[in-house]
């Protein structure tokens, strides 16, 4: 099958799209302006009931629509564009309507690490025991969604990209930090790259292998968005992809696929069962991790049916994120405490295999905040969050638990108020 992308240009040439109402086109001509918007050919033939278009969790995770901007901007983008008003005055609307979105949440910047008086602009290195680098060549994905937290990356006017070509760069920033041990190889999809092309990094990890450096991972959505990248019957390159990850095993490294699942649709097929097959022979281990989306995967009977495939199919459960406040994250947020009672219900329908995912989560400045349950002050019936840090920039304050104010409402850390000693004494 040969790889067809479809984007903000050409999405109209799709055959389904044909059919569609001109007013569900035009909103995807205006969103995409703000939102970076593309699919394929697999995940338009392979993935989407097009009958149920507008309910299909596929097509809103890759199609944009109107209720993912503010009604108010929406309505002042549409009518700016059909007035035919000056393309600088569009392009600064657009500008300004990003710019609310929160471009890079979390402090993301702040991740970026100086070696020698120089940013690496190219990684983050929040935990101490793993660096992310973001190689130049895979900053792109074979097809985008749209609640991405990272869609600056594919936004150039925006200049906050996280990419560079040096790896033996990093692998002197990693041999002078000995509490590291993994490299993220992330994006973008680093597995957009062709074969030959992570061969070149990995070669360079192999001639410069700090001792400390054990496990490499790779953050990807490949297994979703194009899993015919590893089927050798399909191109010489799906060979020598499953070659390169037999190699990195053969040469003692733990390698991890942090696979990007948000639907148990998108493992339903034969092709990508077939690829996941392919990839653990090589010795390499899928771990799956997505965050809870309103219009998407809402619903702890989703969570539960994804979470036993995944385990059937041999892929770990790893991560239950919390959507980030960023993009169009008003229309995809769900409040902490409905998305806790989901994550509930959905783990005490999984076996045992599936209690190895952490969740629910999320990745705030501080670290990824866990949300443990909801506890009852016996004292006064007051309500509370109990959390703690997973994963934390000091890893010091790791699996502490605290309290937060229980808030029916609440959607992100920061709307809740830290609870002390004296407030649960009462």
């Amino acid at each position: 099958m040969r790889f067809l992308t479809f984007n903000a240009k050409n999405f109209r040439e799709i055959e389904y799209v044909k059919y569609l109402p001109e007013e569900v086109k035009h909103e995807i001509d205006i969103v995409s302006k703000v939102i970076p918007f593309k699919t394929n050919n697999y995940v338009v033939d392979y993935l989407i009931d097009w009958e149920n278009y507008e309910t299909d969790p596929i097509y809103i995770l890759n199609f944009p629509n109107k209720n993912m901007l503010r009604p108010e901007r929406y309505q002042q983008l549409k009518r700016t564009i059909e007035a035919s008003r000056p393309q600088k005055e569009i392009d600064d609307l657009i500008m300004k309507i990003r710019l609310e979105m929160n471009p890079h949440p979390a402090q993301q910047m702040t991740n970026v690490p100086v070696m020698d008086g120089e940013e690496l602009k190219g990684v983050q290195h929040k935990y101490r025991d793993i660096v992310l680098f973001f190689p130049s060549q895979g900053q792109t994905c074979h097809a985008h969604c749209t609640f991405c937290f990272r869609w600056p990356q594919f936004v150039k006017e925006l200049d906050m990209k996280f990419s560079m070509r040096e790896i033996g760069k990093v692998m002197e920033y990693i041999r002078r930090k000995p509490d590291v041990n993994e490299i993220l190889f992330t994006g973008g999809d680093p597995l957009i790259m062709d074969p030959a092309t992570i061969s070149k990094y990995f070669d360079v990890i192999m001639a410069e292998r700090p001792s400390n450096l054990k496990n490499i991972r790779f953050g990807t959505k490949s297994l979703t968005y194009w899993p015919f990248a590893f089927l050798p019957q399909f191109s010489d390159e799906g060979r020598e992809l499953l070659d390169l990850f037999k190699r990195i095993t053969d040469n003692g490294f733990h390698l991890a696929f942090m696979a990007h699942f948000n639907h148990p649709n998108e493992l339903d097929n034969e092709v990508v069962q077939e690829a996941i097959y392919n990839v653990r022979q090589t010795g390499a281990e899928i771990r799956t991790q997505a965050p809870i989306l309103n219009h998407i995967n809402k619903s702890s009977k989703v969570w539960a049916r994804m979470w036993k495939k995944q385990v059937s199919l041999g892929l770990i459960p790893y991560y239950m994120f919390i959507e980030r406040e960023t993009g169009p994250y008003n229309y995809f947020e769900i409040p902490l405490a409905e998305v806790y009672q989901i994550y509930q219900e959905a783990i005490r329908e999984t076996g045992s295999f599936a209690k190895t995912v952490t969740g629910p989560v999320m990745s705030a400045a501080k670290g990824k905040a866990h949300i443990m349950g909801v506890v009852e002050n016996p004292s006064d019936g007051n309500k509370y969050f109990m959390m703690q840090y997973v994963r934390h920039r000091d890893y010091r304050e790791t699996f502490k638990p605290f309290f937060l104010e229980y808030d029916e409402e609440a959607t992100w850390l920061n709307q809740l108020t830290k609870v002390t000693a004296d407030n649960l004494v009462g």
